[in-house]
């Protein structure tokens, strides 16, 4: 009996893992995520009223959109307050923008997503980026809050 259980829940675990996700992009539209992310580990950086928070070892996932047009940004373990507890943050409706070897990302807006549910309060505003060979950076705010990633791919 605990074989069956054990197959049971394997099976759903390798299911899960097939499947692409639906993220609400704060809009009131959908977009559908592809399974084809990038990873990168690099040093977040959020200038908090309360001081600077750095956190180094940050992992974040750069995540296609089926339609290829957009990508979310996925940024893992993320804390933008030396007192807030750590946590997983999606951002949506990033657009690109080919330029030769380099590869800007940009949104004038977007409502970021983490523990399942939107956070309209920490809304990502001038947001720009670049993916230039294997590194990645990006600035934008949550609310307020200045914050910045540099990394490189995994």
């Amino acid at each position: 009996m605990k074989r069956t259980v054990y197959l049971l829940l394997a099976l759903m675990a390798v299911f899960a893992s097939c499947e692409k996700n639906e993220i609400e992009n704060g809009n009131g539209n959908n977009q559908v995520e592809t399974n084809d992310s990038t990873f990168y580990a690099g040093t977040l950086t959020a200038n908090a009223s309360s001081g600077d928070c750095i956190t180094p070892d940050t992992e974040v996932s750069i995540n296609p959109t089926a339609k290829a047009d957009s990508i979310s940004i996925s940024i893992y373990k993320a804390k933008l307050a030396s007192k807030m507890p750590a946590m997983d943050i999606v951002i949506p409706n990033i657009t690109l923008q080919k330029n030769g070897d380099v590869t800007l990302l940009s949104s004038e807006m977007s409502i970021p997503l983490a523990m399942g549910s939107e956070f309209p309060k920490y809304t990502v505003t001038e947001f720009n980026g670049t993916i230039t060979g294997q590194e990645l950076t990006f600035s934008l705010k949550f609310g307020t809050t200045p914050t910045s990633f540099s990394g490189l791919l995994k």
